[in-house]
């Protein structure tokens, strides 16, 4: 069973394609410590060497040094995250300033945030928005009655299952629909087409949210045997 998706509205891009709204690192903050004034090209002082302060806008995608992209190479993605990690981790300033080691708990927590959110499609894809300008509202406002249907359809079809046979039938085709989803998502972002790339990053938590509930149900089956 197929869900049929619908193609998102396109934008004229014959005469130009819009730029990303980018982020700007040229905001400078003076060190905890010696003063200086420090950009966001490194997570240490260039002058003194100590742990700098984290600005209100750091951006995910510079401080895991990865390229502002929605396709990313995961594998990258996580070297990069230990890599980090290991320069920074709280344990390494044990011995430092009481102000470096509050700093070292802050970016480790905002690493693991970055590392969290870029490692997931729709995470990723929102995070783009975001920085673009545009939030996804929790109303269902934005999406057509059709798609709605077709989930409630979908959820009524889950709770009906009875053996995991059926349930594991259903599992596939939301599967291959949250695929299909992603590729296009990734092409809304190509095309810097930021409309359809919100649309489908809405109809992408439906399907994943579909996704977990037959998973618990598949498990509390499990259990019953």
């Amino acid at each position: 069973m197929r869900i049929p998706m619908k193609r998102g509205s396109q934008y004229l891009t014959q005469i130009f394609k819009p730029q990303y709204k980018l982020f700007s690192a040229i905001n400078h903050q003076k060190c905890w410590k010696c003063g200086i004034l420090n950009g966001q090209n490194s997570f240490f002082c260039a002058s003194c060497g100590v742990l700098r302060n984290i600005f209100e806008n750091e951006n995910y995608f510079k401080m895991l040094n990865l390229d502002k992209d929605f396709k990313i190479d995961s594998a990258k993605l996580t070297q990069n995250y230990r890599q980090i990690q290991t320069l920074i981790h709280p344990d390494k300033f044990s011995q430092k300033s009481e102000e470096e080691k509050v700093l070292a708990l802050e970016w480790s927590s905002l690493i693991n945030k970055a590392y969290t959110t870029l490692s997931k499609s729709i995470d990723r894809g929102k995070y783009l928005l975001e920085l673009n300008g545009i939030t996804i509202s929790e109303d269902n406002s934005s999406i057509d009655q059709d798609f709605l249907f077709e989930m409630m359809d979908f959820n009524e079809s889950v709770e009906d299952s009875k053996t995991a046979n059926e349930l594991q039938k259903l599992a596939s085709s939301v599967s291959a629909n949250i695929a299909d989803l992603n590729i296009k998502l990734e092409q809304s972002f190509a095309d810097y087409d930021m409309e359809s790339a919100k649309e489908t990053i809405i109809r992408l938590k439906y399907l994943v949210n579909i996704e977990c509930t037959i998973k618990e149900k598949l498990l509390q089956l499990q259990l019953k045997t």
